[in-house]
């Protein structure tokens, strides 16, 4: 059990980071299967087979949780360029591999169906930051509609603990609730913690079945709206960026981008030799 614990906080301190997902470094530590199961029978009444390892597996997520949210906090508010490169590094070394998915699925070959389903993707996170997407929540003043949003926001991100390749905290930046809910959990602000987890809650209950059902029997177009949107948030996160023309930062952000991208075709080349 101890294991599975240390497996969960690792899955837990990615899930933390737009780009990587967390259901890959399960693939790689041998639990996501497990996992989709155990997801999947929460409704049914073999719930209580499975219950004991997913408390195990979520304890340590919390810990891997609470001490990335911490680091990352830290960074957004001392190194605030150099860390969203750093993201948007990690999202667009992690598109090649998200694209070779997607063609294994579609016989090796994407068609005008799966570049359409790209293109409308692309087109919903456009619309959605023209239409404020953006916008900086204060955590401190929020009505009943953002905590209805952040139900919402929670409810989505939640599916990416079973779609292979992508986060929860890049459907977060999609979203435009990723620093808000990261400075949030940093500084315990409750109600956005348990707004989102009960979302992400749900989410969990009712939408595992769904995307199960989505994979095997819309694979590539599945994927197809994976790229659009993983695409998507690359864009939603240089709009974020406070840009200015300082060399250091520019160097800096440079190969904080490049680590970035590194890093996750290394994660990336792990999950296939581990898959073969």
């Amino acid at each position: 059990m101890f294991s599975i614990m240390l497996r969960g906080l690792a899955v837990g301190m990615i899930e933390t980071v737009p780009g990587i997902s967390g259901s890959t470094v399960a693939m790689i530590l041998g639990l996501y299967e497990r996992l989709i199961y155990s997801f999947s029978v929460l409704t049914t009444k073999k719930r209580k087979e499975v219950i004991p390892f997913l408390l195990t597996f979520g304890a340590g997520m919390v810990i891997g949780f609470g001490i990335s949210v911490t680091i990352i906090y830290y960074l957004l508010s001392t190194y605030r360029v150099p860390t969203m490169m750093f993201f948007a590094g990690i999202i667009v070394g992690f598109l090649p591999y998200l694209w070779k998915e997607a063609e294994q699925r579609a016989n090796h070959r994407l068609t005008t169906k799966h570049f359409g389903i790209i293109a409308l993707f692309l087109l919903i996170i456009f619309a959605f930051q023209a239409l404020g997407g953006t916008t900086t929540m204060d955590p401190a003043n929020l009505s009943g509609t953002d905590y209805l949003f952040f139900v919402t926001s929670g409810f989505i991100a939640s599916t990416a603990l079973v779609l292979p390749g992508i986060s929860g905290a890049l459907i977060l930046t999609i979203l435009g609730v990723y620093e808000t809910a990261i400075s949030s959990l940093a500084e315990m602000n409750l109600p956005v913690i348990l707004t989102l987890g009960a979302g992400g809650c749900l989410g969990v209950l009712f939408t595992s079945k769904l995307i199960r059902y989505m994979l095997i029997h819309y694979s590539s177009e599945t994927y197809a709206a994976m790229i659009g949107l993983v695409t998507g948030s690359i864009f939603v996160i240089f709009t974020s960026i406070p840009w200015s023309f300082d060399i250091t930062m520019l160097v800096t952000s440079f190969f904080t981008f490049t680590a970035g991208a590194f890093i996750v075709r290394t994660i990336s080349n792990l999950k296939t030799s581990h898959a073969h």
